[in-house]
């Protein structure tokens, strides 16, 4: 086998260094890059204490992204899953997921969220506790998106959720009973539900105005 040239392998050896040397730059400048959230020097730490907690907080914040990612994915495989077994009608989607290992509510709650990320296209839905999903889900057909997403959005979502769900509840369709009556004695169904519906956008934006002037109080007492 013939050899190298000289003046190649030379060449050859001097791209190689210089990889090498670029990929350690590269090394440095992503570990430099990293900012902590916290501030340790509150912690009263040794140098090298705190030195740890940032890698700790750097690795935290990494497999936490991660984790949130690996939801986002397993919550579309879930829905794709049950659409999927839809048509066969028999519970195979409950088969599925319980052979793999997967529990009732575990699964349930990511369908949830996947539906409600479809929605609004705010990945911050995979993030909020389970608590305040549970409450958007009672109430996000009695309200419009915008107040959906101030519950996402939110420092803490569960505490404004259950105060809209507060501000919203007592849906005039509660009144079923009143309604059926009404029915019974004057025979005039459609009429009935097109007063309903009417009744329920009127009570609708009621509430709206009233939450809205709430948070108007509340930010003129702040000031």
């Amino acid at each position: 086998m013939k050899k190298i040239n000289s003046k190649i392998a030379n060449k050859l050896g001097e791209k190689f260094r210089e990889t090498n040397n670029n990929k350690a730059i590269e090394t440095i400048e992503i570990k430099e890059k990293y900012n902590p959230i916290l501030n340790y020097d509150d912690f009263e730490l040794e140098i090298d204490q705190k030195e740890k907690m940032i890698v700790f907080e750097e690795k935290a914040v990494f497999h936490a992204q991660e984790l949130s990612k690996n939801t986002i994915e397993l919550s579309k495989v879930f829905s794709a899953a049950q659409k999927t077994l839809a048509a066969c009608k028999t519970g195979t989607f409950v088969k599925w997921y319980e052979a793999l290992g997967f529990k009732k509510d575990f699964v349930y709650m990511l369908l949830k969220r996947n539906d409600l990320f479809l929605e609004l296209s705010n990945e911050k839905v995979f993030q909020i506790p389970e608590k305040a999903i549970k409450t958007i889900s009672k109430i996000k057909d009695k309200v419009d998106t915008k107040v959906i997403l101030d519950i996402v959005n939110a420092e803490k979502p569960v505490e404004v959720a259950k105060e809209k769900e507060s501000y919203f509840s007592g849906n005039p369709k509660d009144r079923k009973n009143e309604i059926e009556d009404i029915e019974m004695l004057e025979g005039n169904f459609d009429k009935i539900k097109e007063l309903e519906k009417k009744l329920s956008e009127y009570y609708r934006k009621i509430k709206e105005i009233e939450y809205e002037l709430s948070i108007l109080k509340k930010e003129s007492k702040e000031k």
